[in-house]
């Protein structure tokens, strides 16, 4: 998710800047709405296995311990690249149907936004998100709208299956200008977490990523 916001700066900072208002379904959440976060499990002990980044593997770690962000519950994760070692903090949430991630904008662990990559219940949402470019065009608008494709899947990827899986498909522009910089899709089932990710970004020929990162394996804590 940092490459598809990434995408986004590089045009916007260059190109043009926006005094758009946000108006996302990640704004203004509700603290007191807040619910487990049961997408998957928050349990100390349970991880998951990605592959096919840029021919990397990580791991996604559950800690079973819960932190606040932005005015919000989040359970943490840790995320650990299995080739360079490094390890990222993670942050998953659920606030009245919307199920959210933290988006970390320009990698330093402090500019967060909230960006829900599901919403129980709707067939379409989209979220707004803000960042201080510190030039002189000031702040930039990023808006990601994302539909429901299809639930009930049933996806065979390595050597497993997976049931009940959601597509999600996610268009993402940026500036006054409503640039085009590409797409994103995921697939997750519930109980289980995210079966895979895709990205197809390209800003104006600025910046060009294509990745895609499914599951290899992964384990439940009972």
């Amino acid at each position: 998710m940092k490459q598809v916001l990434l995408a986004a700066l590089v045009v916007s900072i260059l190109i043009t800047s926006s005094c758009k208002k946000l108006e996302g379904d990640n704004q203004n959440l509700d603290a007191t709405n807040q619910s487990v976060f049961d997408l998957m499990s928050t349990k100390s002990g349970s991880w998951w296995m990605y592959g096919n980044r840029n021919d990397t593997v990580f791991i996604r770690y559950a800690t079973g311990k819960d932190t606040t962000k932005l005015g919000l519950k989040y359970s943490f994760y840790t995320r650990r690249d299995t080739i360079t070692t490094t390890t990222s903090p993670e942050f998953f949430g659920k606030n009245e149907g919307k199920y959210l991630t933290l988006v970390d904008l320009d990698g330093n662990e402090t500019n967060y936004i909230n960006y829900v990559f599901w919403y129980d219940g709707k067939t379409s949402w989209t979220n707004d998100g803000e960042y201080n470019s510190g030039t002189i065009l000031g702040k930039v608008i990023v808006t990601i709208s994302s539909s429901i494709v299809q639930t009930g899947l049933t996806i065979t990827q390595n050597g497993k299956t997976y049931t009940n899986v959601y597509h999600v498909h996610s268009t993402l522009k940026a500036g006054a200008l409503n640039i085009d910089l590409g797409t994103l899709d995921i697939w997750f089932a519930k109980s289980i977490g995210i079966i895979r990710e895709e990205a197809d970004l390209n800003a104006l020929g600025l910046y060009k990523n294509k990745y895609t990162d499914s599951l290899i394996n992964y384990y439940i804590k009972p």
